[in-house]
């Protein structure tokens, strides 16, 4: 049997539930993953083996759980035969966290339940069948993402002592499926940049190049999954706060349509544009991940618009359209105005940087043509003032949605944003928090710029529809950045394209497309459909990811060696020596 064969057999494993649950295997790939192994075959494309063993006598001497880039599925196989327990691979992805933890800045806290629930589950397993389909995955939650056994913070001091009565509609439903959550991430305090930067956390670093920022607003989530310090991660997106760590990380992002996944028990930043989504490795992975977050919650009055509109009305899931081929007679418009440096940019520095980036997104065009599709390039984008013009301002409805959600916390969080503009505990990266804080919450609705910004977003819509329609558009790609990560404590751009999907509520999903030359920095390339037709995206994103196979993890985070016997005494000691504290408060930066 060829090795390509081998390969692709693979590789179309990953569809569905990666051959977790398929019967239609052929005698002759049993035999060979009998004799080899399913994950020693997937190595044999990567150069890495999946789980740290570079040899017999490595094996013999590694720790039970020593993760490399592994799937979920790869997981599941190996609870399903005995060769791993959950417990294993939690305190596999804990030793990792306090390994590398300092030189990323990317954990809030680690939770101090995760090795009882890891026992829970494994008791569970006895019986033969896994409780549900992230059963035993360790998930990292963005720290806005509300815990009731944890605090949630939003990496802000404010709010350090804020644990929510209940959990998040989504962290619910990982619960139910088997996850583990195993910690809450750093972030942009209150979600409001691309830094990730809190008082809380610190700065979140880029595992690529530490010198750099991971993106924001989730960056904590990036930085974590892409150094393989856990398995999946939630993050937010209201401007691209999903989709630029996913870039900056070389991993998979999801911004789902608006309406696809609740936002209950998260903290807002801007209703009409926040979402949730998946932080994954792998498109098998995030569509796995959406499964389980997507669906109405009367919670959320937004998800009623997804009612009949996904796979699950006709009884099939997002991992049903992992097809290898799923590029073939596609046709993929380019938005060739989102590519390279601006017109006016001057700075040398920035438009090489700039056109390093457009390159690997060339490549990559010329990856998913040869992967069957037609490339319509260029076809007519929207002009970033058109689009601006549609984005609504956060600090339009901040005030008004974080003084909603504070309403509903209990014990000692703050009553509303006055009082935390009052506290100082934030970060000085957030010191426009005092000005958002001025906008008068009652006004909102009576404002006629913001009026006429939910008008040009149908608008938008119309425009965009259009170009789908006269170019028998199945999706459009552009670059997620045009820029690499900027460097921290610069003033470099971010290069940002990620503000179109949020003001269509379309959704758009960002796929590692390579490295640029000289930097060796991730690009990401971003797929964008028309609303609610995810499952083609996931179909088009996975077959690009197949076909390019571009993600390679960072440099720098091997396997570990750690001597912690992990309790929750244990955990609780290391959550209480993370506590950075760069607040307003502490440091005096905001002028008064």
């Amino acid at each position: 049997m060829s090795h390509e064969h081998v390969m692709k057999w693979i590789q179309d494993g990953e569809s569905g539930e990666e051959l977790e649950n398929t019967e239609e295997v052929s005698m002759e790939r049993r035999g060979f993953l009998g004799s080899v192994g399913l994950l020693g075959a997937a190595s044999l494309g990567s150069g890495q083996p999946l789980f740290g063993s570079q040899s017999d006598n490595a094996a013999q001497s590694a720790p039970p759980f020593d993760p490399f880039e592994p799937t979920v599925g790869d997981v599941h196989r190996k609870y399903r035969t005995g060769q791993l327990t959950v417990r294993d691979v939690v305190e596999g992805y804990l030793d990792r966290i306090e390994s590398y933890e300092e030189e990323l800045d990317a954990i809030i806290r680690i939770n101090p339940s995760a090795l009882e629930r890891a026992d829970e589950l494994d008791e569970a397993l006895e019986s033969g069948e896994l409780a549900g389909p992230l059963h035993g995955i360790p998930l990292i939650l963005k720290d806005n993402n509300d815990t009731a056994d944890i605090p949630t913070t939003a990496g802000s001091v404010s709010l350090d002592h804020s644990t929510p009565p209940d959990d998040a509609t989504i962290v619910s439903k990982m619960r139910d499926a088997g996850a583990v959550i195993l910690a809450k991430a750093n972030l942009s305090e209150f979600a409001f940049s691309y830094d990730s930067i809190s008082s809380f956390g610190g700065t979140v670093k880029n595992p690529y190049d530490t010198e750099r920022h991971a993106g924001g607003s989730s960056g904590g989530t990036g930085a974590t999954i892409a150094a393989n310090l856990g398995m999946m991660g939630t993050g937010t997106d209201t401007g691209g706060s999903v989709r630029v760590p996913s870039a900056a990380c070389s991993l998979v992002g999801l911004r789902p349509t608006t309406g696809l996944i609740s936002r209950d028990g998260i903290v807002p930043l801007s209703l009409t544009e926040d979402t949730a989504g998946p932080m994954a490795r792998t498109v098998a992975d995030a569509a796995r991940f959406t499964d389980v977050m997507a669906g109405y919650d009367p919670a959320d009055p937004e998800t009623s618009t997804s009612v009949g509109r996904t796979p699950h009305a006709e009884g099939k899931r997002y991992t049903d359209y992992l097809r290898y081929d799923g590029l073939e007679s596609r046709r993929i418009g380019v938005y060739r105005d989102y590519v390279g440096p601006s017109d006016d940019e001057e700075d040398s520095a920035i438009i090489e940087d700039a056109e390093a980036v457009a390159d690997v997104f060339d490549h990559a065009l010329e990856e998913i043509e040869a992967a069957g599709a037609t490339v319509v390039d260029p076809v007519e984008a929207p002009s970033w003032d058109f689009v601006y013009s549609a984005n609504v301002a956060s600090g339009d409805e901040f005030n008004r949605d974080i003084d909603s959600y504070l309403e509903g916390l209990e014990g000692d969080a703050p009553e509303d944003l006055e009082e935390i503009a009052e506290s100082g505990e934030f970060s000085p990266a957030i010191c426009s928090l005092r000005e958002r804080e001025e906008v008068d919450e009652d006004a909102v609705d009576e404002n006629l710029s913001y009026l006429q910004t939910l008008s040009r977003r149908d608008d938008l819509q119309e425009f965009v529809h259009s170009t789908f329609v006269d170019n028998d558009l199945d999706a459009v790609v552009y670059p997620a950045l045009t820029q690499t990560p900027p460097h921290i404590d610069s003033d470099e751009p971010w290069g940002s394209n990620a503000q179109l999907s949020p003001a269509l509520e379309f959704p758009s999903m960002t796929v590692p497309a390579g490295f640029t030359a000289e930097t060796e920095m991730p690009v990401g390339i971003e797929f964008m459909t028309r609303e609610y037709e995810e499952a083609k995206l996931f179909e088009i994103a996975y077959a690009y990811e197949q076909n390019s196979q571009a993600r390679q993890m960072p440099d720098g985070y091997g396997s570990v060696e750690s001597d912690v016997e992990w309790s929750q005494a244990e955990i609780e000691q290391w959550n209480e020596s993370q506590h950075k504290n760069e607040s307003v408060a502490e440091l005096g930066g905001c002028e008064q």
